[in-house]
């Protein structure tokens, strides 16, 4: 019970840390200094550099700016808007399709890009004034790609998953798989889900033209979809490939990756001093932002992990409720709820520490509890007063925050509904992974 009273009151003293504006990284680093020096042998505290150290100069970090970097380059290339625009046009005759490709163009760029908010915004910015322009609401508009820029999250390469594979120890491979199948039947729920809703609703959706212009215009742009889209498919194919045959580790698929990338900008002649100078810009800045937050979150771990306060709470849970699946919706629910006020990276830092063990020791596979946890930790970026990807497009398009808030409260639906999903047919997650053994 002692362990159970001094957890609570770090986490009220990390939320009230939190809410004087303190940024996250820092603020669970303070705490975790502050612990050590409180409770712990202060001596402890060399053994930071060493932390920081080795896992910064880890492979596995190494991931993270690479992945990051090839994103970089194909967003700031405008290689995104151009895919959205190839889609759109190539989706034309079905009910709904602007809707429809803002859906398709954010998985296929999330299979690139590895961040919900920034695949929310890159793509959201090209296919959200082009709804808007064509007569959809802006609820349906903002919404879709709130939820679309989501499938970052999980799709891999997802930045989500290598952290939980750092702070679990778990294989990221191994994670980047789990994710794919999910990824996949969540976008394919949310195409069927705006079909119907352009049948029994039509006044949200202008109904595709169909006139020669059109048709001429799409056979004459044949050539350019093509140059667009077949580069594009071919780096996902070629990393997907890479890690899931084993040729290639996470790290090094990553490097391949961002030569890929280079090399598709290239040909495409998109490749200047602006787009490379802003790209190192953003990707420094992206990296710098989630290594501050890890190394806080070992700060954090190294106290925790000290003082054994993961472990009590583990033996106090498992003895508290011997039905795992109690313990499994209770967690999912401090989730959902953090999911309301932070960020996903921030949210995997200060919770998993505390929960992984218990979790882990009820007999839950770490890889299927990494994709539940990592859309539990997507709902959160849609779900108000504080989901990212809400703010991101409402800074971005314009569109009123209500409205956006009122289009995403169907997909909160969706991805809820995939949790359930994956709990009774698991395979879906541990199909891929499971073969690679």
């Amino acid at each position: 019970m002692d362990s159970l009273i001094t957890i609570v009151v770090i986490f009220v003293i990390l939320i009230a840390v939190l809410f004087m504006g303190t940024p996250i990284g820092m603020g669970i680093g303070f705490l975790g200094v502050a612990g050590i020096l409180l409770f712990l042998n202060p001596t402890l505290l060399q053994q930071l550099c060493t932390i920081t150290f080795n896992q910064s100069t880890s492979v596995t970090t190494l991931m993270i700016p690479l992945f990051i970097l090839m994103a970089e380059f194909l967003a700031n290339s405008n290689m995104a808007g151009d895919l959205f625009e190839v889609i759109n046009r190539r989706l034309r005759r079905l009910p709904a399709n602007m809707a429809i490709a803002s859906i398709v163009t954010s998985a296929l760029f999330s299979a690139l890009c590895g961040s919900a908010p920034a695949t929310a915004v890159t793509i959201g910015r090209i296919s959200i004034p082009t709804m808007l322009r064509k007569g959809y609401s802006p609820s349906l508009a903002g919404g879709t790609q709130a939820a679309g820029g989501n499938l970052g999250i999980l799709i891999p390469p997802s930045i989500n998953f290598i952290l939980y594979g750092v702070i679990t120890e778990t294989s990221v491979v191994k994670l980047f798989m789990a994710g794919v199948f999910p990824g996949i039947m969540i976008a394919g729920i949310m195409i069927a889900y705006v079909l119907v809703r352009s049948r029994l609703d039509p006044g949200m959706i202008v109904p595709p033209k169909d006139d020669a212009g059109a048709e001429r215009e799409k056979s004459i742009s044949l050539g350019f979809d093509v140059i667009t889209v077949v580069p594009m498919l071919a780096l996902i194919a070629l990393i997907f490939v890479v890690l899931y045959s084993g040729v290639a580790t996470a790290t090094e698929s990553a490097a391949i990756g961002v030569i890929g990338a280079v090399f598709v900008v290239s040909i495409q002649r998109r490749m200047n001093m602006g787009v490379f100078r802003k790209t190192l810009l953003q990707a420094t800045s992206t990296t710098c932002m989630i290594l501050f937050l890890m190394f806080g979150g070992l700060v954090f771990a190294l106290f925790l992990t000290v003082q054994g306060l993961p472990q009590e709470l583990s033996d106090i849970v498992i003895n508290a409720s011997p039905n795992r699946w109690i313990t499994f919706v209770v967690v999912n629910i401090i989730f959902l709820i953090l999911g309301c006020f932070m960020e996903p990276l921030s949210i995997m830092l200060i919770v998993l520490p505390f929960t992984f063990p218990f979790l882990k020791a009820q007999g839950f596979d770490p890889v299927w509890l990494g994709v539940i946890l990592t859309i539990n930790c997507a709902i959160g970026m849609i779900t108000p007063p504080v989901g990212m990807n809400l703010f991101v497009l409402r800074g971005a398009t314009g569109i009123p925050m209500a409205q956006i808030i009122r289009g995403v409260l169907p997909y909160i639906a969706i991805f809820a509904a995939a949790i359930v999903i994956i709990c009774f047919f698991p395979q879906v997650a541990t199909f891929l992974p499971d073969s690679m053994d």
